[in-house]
């Protein structure tokens, strides 16, 4: 591990404070310390912000909204009374079934959405890639690639590693930003680049801006939400494919949805075109089969991951099944 400087903060002020050239922020530091370890990344300084529960943490609700502080944690999320309602189910599954009991006692809702893709080229100190900026191209693309992209892929195939992150654009979050002096609100996919180049970094903070907190309104809490994914061990293992969805119903027919993917794109894809098949529709298998073929129509597999066009069509029609579901 390359030697760096810590700094503790004791407030938000001081953390912006500590910022400079290089900086990075950690919480539990789960994917940061992974890096660290391959000797990926040198830094100059590491602000650790874990003791800013009281700006960065809680999960609360009003009148207006669902607020999920940057430092909750997945087990809070999954268990916490504020996250029990229907239309929140996405949110609690993709929290409930990430990584370990033990893992998701200490993983934050920041550290989720901003860990850097699980791509083993990547991260490898003795292998180049043109996204890590130390080759020339994406070794993914005829390489090792079973777990790759086959959506928006470009010249970089990693997978956005976040299932919290696929959840939460198919709720239509928002996310609130400190940088300076001063706060920001943004649609939660602005978090990450609209698509995943491999000159683009992994998300589009600014250098010294912390991730504070991310919203769901109280209009979306009212609807009914399902988030589903395949993988190939039960615990402790990212998925190869994933499905959230978010559906408001009217009198049996389907008055609004949105759908994000995950795990099969460079960023949480958001599939507005199968959305659309499903408005002023009733609820049916044929139905959710013609959104998934829709979902998937522009997929490009790689030499080993075709199955992922299948699998992820299939995901996608169980989310639609258990949002549609009566109960």
């Amino acid at each position: 591990m390359n030697p760096f400087t810590l700094h503790l903060c004791a407030d938000l002020a001081e953390a912006r404070a500590a910022s400079g050239d290089g900086t990075v922020y950690k919480a539990a530091g789960i994917d940061l310390i992974d890096r660290l370890k391959e000797r990926k990344e040198a830094l100059p300084q590491l602000v650790d912000v874990s003791r800013l529960r009281k700006d960065l943490g809680g999960i609360t609700v009003d009148s207006d909204a669902l607020r999920l502080g940057a430092l909750a944690t997945l087990h809070e999320i999954a268990e916490h009374k504020d996250t029990g309602a229907r239309a929140l189910r996405a949110l609690r599954d993709a929290a409930s079934q990430a990584a370990t009991p033990q893992v998701r006692r200490r993983a934050t809702l920041g550290g989720n959405l901003l860990q850097r893709a699980r791509c083993w080229y990547l991260r490898s100190a003795g292998v180049g890639c043109a996204h890590g900026g130390d080759g020339p191209t994406c070794m993914a693309r005829e390489g090792e690639n079973r777990y790759h992209a086959i959506l928006g892929g470009f010249d970089c195939v990693r997978v956005h590693p976040s299932n919290l992150a696929t959840a939460l654009c198919a709720l239509d979050a928002t996310a609130e930003i400190f940088g300076g002096d001063a706060t920001r609100r943004i649609p939660i996919r602005a978090l990450w680049p609209e698509h995943g180049l491999a000159s683009l970094p992994e998300h589009t903070l600014a250098p010294g801006e912390l991730l504070v907190a991310v919203f769901v309104s109280r209009g979306v809490i009212e609807g009914n939400s399902a988030y589903r994914e395949a993988r190939e061990k039960a615990s402790f293992d990212w998925p190869t494919c994933a499905a959230a969805v978010h559906v408001a119903l009217e009198d049996g027919v389907i008055s609004s949805a949105r759908i994000c993917l995950g795990a099969v794109a460079p960023v949480p894809w958001l599939a507005d075109d199968a959305a659309k098949v499903l408005l002023g529709k009733t609820p049916s298998d044929e139905l959710f089969q013609s959104a998934a073929r829709t979902a998937f129509a522009g997929a490009q597999a790689l030499t080993q991951n075709a199955y992922k066009i299948e699998q992820g069509q299939a995901v996608l029609v169980d989310a639609l099944r258990a949002a549609c579901a009566k109960e």
